[in-house]
């Protein structure tokens, strides 16, 4: 009987496989819904199989992909996983703000069992521990403390990006010095991230390194390990306990913990100085004291600190650093809106070393010339949700989502779309004289909603202080090393230029 079954079993295994996935690549097509071409076992994500493109392209793409460019919402597919793709405003409004309740969670998720250092990050938390923790979180980031309490701090901390530059002109004896921007911004966004949010100056730029930014580079130093991780965690999240993915290598989650050890003892002897009161450790520990009589309350946890200190230095110092490079790239490559950014810096700068809070933000150009870096680089290439209605959700007349699927927006598709953007791959900070004709839901660098980036306005705030006293004294100039057109690195998440961005600095005379 046995010697019956099995060559039975193995005729059909393969058929009843091949059913069930083109079952799955069938949805869209069965439904009438306009959808991309999928292939079989890999669907739309063959590119990222081959490295060719980044995350944040192959939403772009799947965003402008033929199939789907007419309509409001596309099919795709994530492997066998069918998904859809918004494309036009007020679906988006819909997933995003005014629906929310039914798109409570993003779509990846961290194995919680065996990975709660990644699973109790504010980003990948489910809804049950992240309202709280944003809820609590968010008390860093009013505008009075920001104001307040951080602004003096990153005064401090941009004069030692003055001095970084000024030692390293000095040492070209006039000639310039190429400089590859994103390390150096690199150097800045880590020292402010542990200043503000740990009370710790690492002196990166004092030294020209740091042990937060080597952790940093060390994780980023993606193997075939770490990119399996990644794609499990955001297109399989459901198999992530199985796998056991983890969001952060053991390095640097056994670096964080130290870290994070040592300051919590430091801080249990010593009562909090002015300059820490408010910041990240400061408000973590307040909230676990606030439910220490419940040692079930997620706040507990060993690692739940660790968790939020681990991924805030990755998203304080990340996004912002990419940014600057590329906007100081497009700056170098037009030198006359460079010219006219750094003549609005000099009259508002006048005499003086540094601009007061309300002296940067009044900045206009600035302003635009940061707006349309973001527009064209944004902190988010793509963002998505979670259908968590038990019973799904009705989006339009022709879309129901049923609960658990994942819905996209291609951030940096939008941002890049010529129905909204004339021209949208040349910079034109003009673009943004009026933020009254910006669709919020068509512009949208940090993601919008609850679920938008808890510290973009810091985020904002870095980058125009960064390029206020940087262009208040340099300017900047394509060299040899520069190259002509940007791309993506594809091992990245995040958007960063595949092989750095190098520009010559010279000092006005």
């Amino acid at each position: 009987m046995i010697l019956i079954i099995v060559p039975i079993v193995i005729i059909l295994l393969p058929l009843l496989v091949t059913i069930y996935i083109q079952n799955k690549l069938d949805y869209w097509k069965r439904r009438d819904i306009p959808y991309v071409k999928p292939l079989p076992l890999v669907g739309n994500l063959k590119d990222l199989f081959s490295s060719k493109i980044s995350f944040g392209e192959l939403f772009q793409r799947l965003y402008e992909d033929e199939h789907v460019k007419s309509s409001p919402a596309g099919g795709i597919y994530l492997l066998h996983q069918p998904a859809l793709i918004l494309r036009d405003a007020d679906l988006i409004k819909s997933v995003l703000i005014k629906n929310f309740d039914k798109f409570q969670n993003r779509y990846e998720a961290a194995d919680a069992v065996h990975d709660a250092m990644g699973s109790l990050t504010l980003p990948l938390s489910k809804y049950s521990i992240w309202r709280g923790c944003r809820k609590k979180m968010s008390e860093m980031f009013t505008t009075g403390k920001i104001k307040l309490r951080m602004y003096p701090l990153m005064l401090d901390v941009v004069k030692e990006l003055e001095c970084f530059l000024s030692k390293k002109l000095q040492s070209e004896k006039g000639k310039g010095a190429i400089i590859e921007v994103k390390e150096m911004f690199s150097l800045f966004t880590t020292d402010l991230t542990s200043i503000l949010h740990y009370g710790v100056d690492v002196k990166g730029l004092k030294q020209g390194h740091s042990i937060l930014r080597q952790q940093t580079l060390d994780l980023f130093n993606i193997n075939l390990i770490r990119l399996f991780d990644f794609f499990m965690i955001f297109f399989l999240p459901h198999l992530t306990l199985w796998v056991r993915a983890k969001v952060f290598s053991k390095s640097y989650m056994e670096f964080m913990r130290n870290f994070t050890s040592k300051i919590c003892k430091e801080r249990s002897h010593h009562s909090t100085s002015l300059k820490s009161q408010g910041d990240l450790f400061d408000v973590l520990l307040k909230f676990q004291a606030e439910y220490q009589e419940d040692p079930l309350h997620y706040s507990q946890h060993k690692d739940f600190i660790a968790s939020q200190v681990a991924i805030f230095l990755l998203a304080g110092f990340e996004t912002s650093s990419s940014v600057l490079g590329f906007i100081l790239y497009e700056l170098a490559k037009q030198p006359d809106i460079q010219q006219k950014l750094r003549q609005e810096l000099k009259e508002g700068f006048g005499e003086k070393t540094e601009l007061s809070y309300e002296e940067l933000q009044a900045l206009p150009y600035l302003q635009m010339v940061l707006c349309e870096g973001l527009r064209m680089y944004p902190a988010a290439a793509f963002i998505n949700r979670e259908c968590t209605a038990v019973y799904g959700f009705q989006l339009n007349e022709d879309i129901f989502v049923p609960h658990g699927m994942p819905v996209y927006v291609s951030i940096l598709g939008l941002h890049r779309d010529p129905k909204y953007w004339p021209e949208p791959d040349h910079f034109n900070p003009e673009r943004f004289s009026s933020m009254a004709n910006i669709n919020p839901m068509i512009y949208q660098p940090f993601g919008t909603g609850p679920h938008a980036c808890i510290g973009s306005r810091l985020g904002l705030l870095q980058v125009k202080l960064a390029l206020a006293h940087t262009l208040r004294l340099y300017y900047v100039q394509t060299c040899s090393r520069t190259v002509k057109n940007i791309k993506f690195d594809p091992k990245s998440f995040m958007l960063q230029a595949k092989g750095g961005i190098y520009l010559k600095f010279f000092r006005d005379e």
